[in-house]
């Protein structure tokens, strides 16, 4: 009995544990909204985007492959914008010692040279990443072959959490996993792979049975085609209308420990996949075909940005030459993650009495419009953001109302609109707006909407008919009291009663 007591505690505590890791998915800020001139007119069309934050970005390159200029030259230069190069560091970290892009020891800060062996500094110190201020740095790139614990012993997990606390993005992939603790670097990551050194094949759709022999097979020998790609968001644009794109795969597979609204499945394998382990056995009970996924990405409610794929072959200048769909691919998932497709805005916030702009007081039961821009980053242009989804609610101490705006018809026109009755009681009511679609941002917005009651001295609002009742007894009780005032004053039989007493005292 004790003992079951005791495996059920540690039950308990690994639980919780585990839920502790997948369970914060940090808050998203409210904006809070501001009236613009009714009269202001809403920005039709395309425009130019001039906002840095989508444009120009400093990123963080971490691998330990060798030779990445060479291997990964085509996916290192997508990292590159119009602009100049994004890329402001690469550190290579390997069993023996750490360098930068120019085969140079990173420098200490304090003049030494540092060389990194199981990640703490010759001297000691302190770890390798806590000389790297990540708040230089825009996002975090990290591409690995095998993801083990030596790997991890110089990779700081607080170091990368401090990109998703800060509202960045991070690029990772990896072709395989090896030990405890690499797998728990990445289930913190609200990551899981399945299995150490496990790897993903699909003998219907390899590459060796549609291509034939060729040279370099040994590379690409347990690679395969997979078509099961996500469709209707703004990660992956496809070129082919005729049909689907055709990525060639080779690595591992993994799944997401978070609720369905925060991930999307980008990449999945075929029907006829199947996981097998470092003995190339078949992995038995475990997921297989569609329930597979190899490229994921992550967005959680601070509207940090995850791209993870369990191969980092598939960007690698082979690859693209073998496919050169693996080379769109890559870009997609490059643009999405540097938050330059897939970022909405809003602008020109209206909410006024109709057929009376100008008064901004409101009373219950108006009859209110109100209207709202949205806009759509799509390659470096701000467009009109045309969906029907979006809803908004009147909230006091509960939900008051809930409803969908309309769209303006007009294809060049952001604006969405909706016309509502305020609620028949006064007090303060919040507008709320929360905009949750997957691939693009979140839109967290509230106002704050004070509702009068009818007031008697207010000369400026109109009575309804109906209320005229309560205005006659306001009106009558005035008139009754002026009236007893009278008769208090002008009466004088209470002076003849007292004359009359004296006379008969008399």
């Amino acid at each position: 009995m004790r003992k079951k007591k005791i495996i059920s505690a540690y039950l308990f505590l690994i639980l919780f544990s585990f839920a502790s890791i997948i369970i914060k998915t940090y808050v998203c800020g409210k904006i809070k909204l501001e009236i613009v001139d009714s009269d202001k007119k809403s920005i039709e069309g395309k425009i130019k985007n001039n906002v840095k934050q989508f444009s120009q970005k400093k990123l963080l390159v971490i691998t330990n492959i060798t030779n990445l200029e060479v291997t990964h030259k085509s996916f290192l230069s997508l990292l590159s914008g119009k602009e100049g190069n994004y890329v402001k560091k690469v550190v290579h970290i390997d069993k023996g010692s750490t360098s930068d892009r120019n085969g140079k020891a990173l420098d200490g800060g304090d003049g030494k040279t540092v060389g990194c062996v199981n990640g703490k500094t010759k001297n000691g110190e302190r770890e390798l990443f806590g000389k790297i201020d990540h708040s230089l740095y825009d996002g975090l790139v990290i591409i690995l072959d095998t993801l083990d614990d030596d790997i991890i012993t110089k990779l700081n997990i607080d170091y990368v959490k401090s990109f998703i606390e800060k509202k960045k993005h991070i690029f990772l992939s990896l072709n395989r996993v090896n030990g405890k603790i690499a797998s728990a670097f990445l289930n913190e990551l609200n990551l899981n792979v399945h299995g150490n050194n496990s790897y993903v094949y699909d003998n219907f759709n390899s590459i060796l049975l549609k291509r034939g022999y060729f040279d370099g097979k040994e590379k690409v020998g347990k690679a395969f085609y997979s078509t099961e790609i996500i469709e209707n968001t703004p990660i992956i644009v496809s070129i082919l209308k005729k049909r689907k794109q055709c990525i060639l795969f080779k690595g591992t597979a993994h799944s997401v420990l978070l609720k369905n609204k925060y991930y999307l499945n980008v990449l999945t394998c075929p029907k006829t996949c199947v996981l097998y382990d470092k003995n190339d056995n078949i992995m038995k009970k475990r997921k297989q075909g569609t329930d597979l996924l190899l490229v994921s990405s992550i967005q959680l409610e601070n509207n940090f940005r995850l791209i993870f794929s369990s191969s980092s072959d598939i960007f690698s200048d082979l690859f693209f030459s073998l496919n050169k769909d693996n080379y769109k691919f890559a870009d997609n998932l490059i643009q999405w993650n540097l938050k330059m497709t897939g970022i909405l805005r809003y602008n020109n916030f209206k909410l006024y009495k109709k057929g009376d702009k100008e008064k901004k007081d409101f009373f219950v039961d108006d009859y209110v419009l109100i209207s709202i821009d949205l806009y759509e980053l799509n390659n470096s242009y701000w467009i009109p953001y045309k969906e029907n989804d979006i809803q908004f609610e009147l909230i006091k101490m509960e939900i008051i109302t809930r409803k969908f705006f309309y769209t303006n018809k007009y294809i060049n026109s952001p604006t969405y609109y909706k016309y509502i009755n305020l609620p028949k009681e006064h007090g303060v009511y919040k507008l709320h707006i929360y905009y949750l679609r997957k691939g693009y941002n979140i839109l967290n917005l509230e106002y704050f909407i004070p509702v009068r009651s009818f007031l008697h001295y207010d000369k400026s609002k109109k009575v309804k008919l109906k209320n005229y009742p309560f205005y006659f007894y306001i009106y009558l009780s005035l008139l009754c009291f002026f009236i007893i005032t009278l008769i208090i004053l002008f009466d004088d039989s209470r002076c003849t009663s007292e004359e009359a007493k004296k006379e008969k005292m008399a």
